[in-house]
């Protein structure tokens, strides 16, 4: 279940970032302040060259980067909300105009090496609550961290 990885510390209600790699920047942190063992630089590099071989727009507005990462010593998860959306630079197109660029909700995910039967549970379990009626906006309305945590609970129990 993905609401055991997440804490309100790694929930983010108004990302600052307007851009991919600010917004990789931003929650990167917010998982280093939980877990300062995890090098940053590192989590920054794989997420740039993630990105570079396949983008991690999931649907319209969501994005779900995810890597592995040698620090990461077991996965670590971190959700953004921009209402006002993060240019994601969506095939090379950084238009503001380009309205699939604009990212409103992103699960950012790191895993540690050893993981990969729990990293496609983990997707699959991601994949599941995103597809849910009503999360992606619920999500959205959120007032607070906790209020995101206990969203992603109450949909879970629905799948």
């Amino acid at each position: 279940m993905i609401s055991s990885l997440i804490k309100p510390e790694s929930v983010i209600v108004r990302l600052e970032s307007t851009d991919k790699e600010s917004l990789f920047a931003e929650m990167t942190e917010s998982l280093v302040r939980i877990d300062p063992s995890v090098d940053r630089n590192e989590v920054l590099d794989a997420l740039s060259e993630r990105e570079r071989q396949s983008g991690s727009i999931v649907m319209n507005g969501i994005a779900v980067p995810h890597v592995e990462c040698p620090s990461v010593r077991k996965p670590m998860m971190a959700v953004g909300i921009s209402l006002d959306g993060v240019d994601y630079d969506v095939c090379g197109v950084g238009s503001r105009d380009f309205a699939e660029s604009l990212i409103h909700l992103v699960v950012l995910i790191l895993f540690d090496r050893k993981s990969t039967e729990r990293q496609l549970r983990v997707l699959a379990d991601c994949a599941r609550i995103l597809h849910i009626p009503g999360f992606y906006k619920s999500c959205l309305r959120a007032g607070s961290a906790q209020e995101v945590c206990n969203i992603i609970r109450e949909y879970e129990i629905s799948y």
